[in-house]
């Protein structure tokens, strides 16, 4: 079996894989470039918002569950995603007033940040007939499920919230730490942040779980108006359930 957990990073895409001869890495600059290299990959799981919301359903139901799994602080980090129309504004403060106008609320910059990631990855989904293939992950929810329903007790920037992940993530994949030592001093920090590196970690090490331990966060409507799913994959534990 090939794993592959993908996290958007500063150089475009950095992925996590898993075969025989055990954990890689590797850094694209589109997405449409995961898909061609890996063509035999049946699951792509990947950290980005993949149905996006509209007028009638202004916040995903999948995004209010992984809120109410992850409670405080954690669910913090699951952001507001913007509306299509959104990701096409020529700047912040177009993309405010059009997200406004339609989900009745305002982008914040940190958001605006990842649209063309967001856009992106919305345009493969809308245009190519392998879009099944990209399946939409939060790595928060991850976390959570992996370590039996509880979520992590500090930031993902802290030293120790870096720590906690790894032990939750090495207990299930001994190799991370070797993988993300091995990331931080072979590429640059304009590139690949640590951050990077466990998000896209654990969404591979969550797409070796097989038919029966897969779940999914997803609430009604489960579909956008477009038709794609908006949903967030899980390895599912008894706790997590």
């Amino acid at each position: 079996m090939f794993h592959i957990g993908v996290d958007g990073c500063k150089a475009g895409w950095f992925a996590v894989t898993r075969d025989a001869a055990g954990l890689d890495y590797h850094v694209f600059a589109r997405v449409v470039d995961i898909v061609d290299t890996f063509d035999t990959v049946e699951r792509i799981l990947i950290d980005i918002p993949i149905g996006l919301p509209w007028s009638g359903a202004p916040i995903r139901p999948c995004d209010q569950l992984a809120r109410r799994v992850l409670g405080r602080p954690r669910g913090s980090s699951v952001f507001a995603v913007p509306c299509r129309q959104a990701l096409k504004a020529a700047g912040l403060e177009q993309a405010k007033a059009v997200n406004i106008s339609e989900l009745g609320r305002s982008l914040g910059s940190q958001t605006w940040g990842i649209c063309p990631k967001i856009a992106e990855v919305d345009a493969f989904m809308q245009n190519d007939d392998r879009q099944y293939r990209l399946r939409e992950i939060h790595p928060e929810v991850c976390f959570w499920a992996l370590a039996g329903g509880k979520p992590m007790t500090h930031k993902k920037s802290k030293s120790a919230g870096r720590e906690e992940r790894l032990a939750v993530l090495e207990s299930h994949e001994p190799d991370v730490e070797g993988l993300l030592r091995r990331v931080l001093s072979e590429t640059s920090r304009r590139d690949v942040e640590s951050d990077d590196v466990l998000d896209a970690a654990v969404a591979c090490v969550t797409s070796g779980a097989s038919g029966d331990q897969l779940d999914r966060l997803v609430g009604t409507p489960s579909h956008d108006e477009t038709g794609l799913p908006m949903e967030m994959l899980y390895w599912r534990g008894d706790e997590a359930a």
